[in-house]
């Protein structure tokens, strides 16, 4: 079964539940029970999973043009990795030159290890330096998984246009591999840590590039494609309870949490994009978190500016009496801040991201 070339709105709706899962868990307290479940683990794997379909799936394609010597591979590698700078570069680096802006000329102390170790941020290699200090109160910790998924944007592409479509599933079940392989080394070493390196999250991105290779090559129904993905489904479930159920330092938690998710995200990425029906895909259909997940990325890096500088900075420019309001309780507090995050990742879609995404026309893939 060829799978659409178009828009999956679905997708976007999922975008919506990861970044929301993510401020979830950075805005209320680790103990608070909205975050009973790993919400942060949850929000970044199916980012990364939702990653490994989509650009696997346009490199497939890529690949596909390449046997029929319709482009080279330097014009299709050129062209998916400027089309991913346009999408990411921009907003990425105007939030590092803007944190710098913000010492600099608004006097405005932000607390990060940008100031102290630039070259990790603006290479892409923060998630190695963070993994080495465990610094998560640096309020751009976030920035690891973008540079995860910039490594992954890097290398990925070289594996999938230069190997044949026939040999890409093997490519694919060793990237797998590698990601479960690498984490049972992690939890031999006795670290008790979940891993921060592109190597540990292989699985996510290779469980993505799995359902984009099966489905574009299956010829079986929709229906019979959904109830194959129930066990799916059923295996991450199985795993996902017990992980919950072990102790958070155990060896099993440390390989199997993220592949768990990783699993029931491969179920819910695969049921958008087949578009799921019922109540489940009203919710999906959503215009709401359809709309959010097109803005999730201004969401996702802004989202720990919020609440510790951007809005107490706003404020002290607010009547004694709304202040007093928006600050009478955690509530209304984190409200008044999700409405602001809204607001300006909105205005940084329409105003400047979409700016240089409107350039990706001239780099067609």
């Amino acid at each position: 079964m060829e799978l659409k070339t178009g828009y999956f709105k679905q997708i976007d709706s999922l975008r919506a539940y990861a970044v929301l899962s993510v401020i979830v868990f950075h805005w209320f307290s680790k103990d608070s029970w909205i975050n009973a479940l790993p919400n942060g683990t949850i929000g970044v794997t199916l980012f990364f999973v939702i990653s490994g379909f989509l650009v696997s799936r346009i490199l497939m394609m890529a690949r596909n043009r390449i046997e029929r010597n319709e482009r080279s591979f330097k014009t299709e590698y050129k062209n998916f990795f400027v089309r991913r700078a346009l999408r990411i570069f921009p907003l990425y680096y105007g939030i590092l030159f803007g944190v710098f802006a913000l010492r600099k000329f608004a006097h405005i102390t932000i607390e990060t290890d940008l100031f102290k170790q630039p070259l990790y941020y603006f290479f892409y290699l923060y998630n190695h330096y963070l993994d080495s200090t465990g610094n998560w109160s640096d309020l751009l910790s976030p920035f690891w998984s973008l540079s995860v998924e910039e490594q992954f944007y890097i290398f990925w592409p070289l594996m999938l246009l230069l190997s044949p479509a026939k040999r890409q599933p093997y490519f694919i079940l060793a990237a797998i591999g590698i990601g479960l392989g690498s984490r049972v080394l992690l939890a031999l070493s006795g670290s008790g840590q979940d891993g921060l390196a592109t190597v540990y999250c292989l699985d996510a991105f290779g469980i993505g590039a799995l359902f984009a290779y099966l489905f574009t090559n299956s010829s079986d129904s929709h229906e019979a494609i959904r109830k194959k993905n129930n066990w799916t489904l059923a295996i991450g479930l199985v795993l996902f309870a017990a992980c919950l159920a072990l102790d958070s330092g155990s060896w099993f938690v440390l390989v199997f949490k993220r592949f768990s998710i990783a699993a029931i995200s491969m179920y819910l990425v695969s049921g958008a994009c087949l578009e799921f029906k019922g109540i489940f895909g009203r919710i999906l259909n959503s215009e709401v978190l359809i709309y959010i997940g097109k803005i999730s990325y201004g969401l996702y890096v802004f989202h720990m500016l919020i609440p510790s500088v951007f809005v107490p900075k706003f404020l002290t420019y607010t009547p004694a009496r709304i202040t007093q309001l928006i600050t009478s309780s955690q509530s209304v507090y984190v409200t008044f801040c999700f409405i602001f995050l809204l607001v300006l990742a909105s205005l940084s879609w329409y105003l400047f991201e979409k700016r240089f995404t409107d350039l990706k026309k001239y780099f067609k893939m």
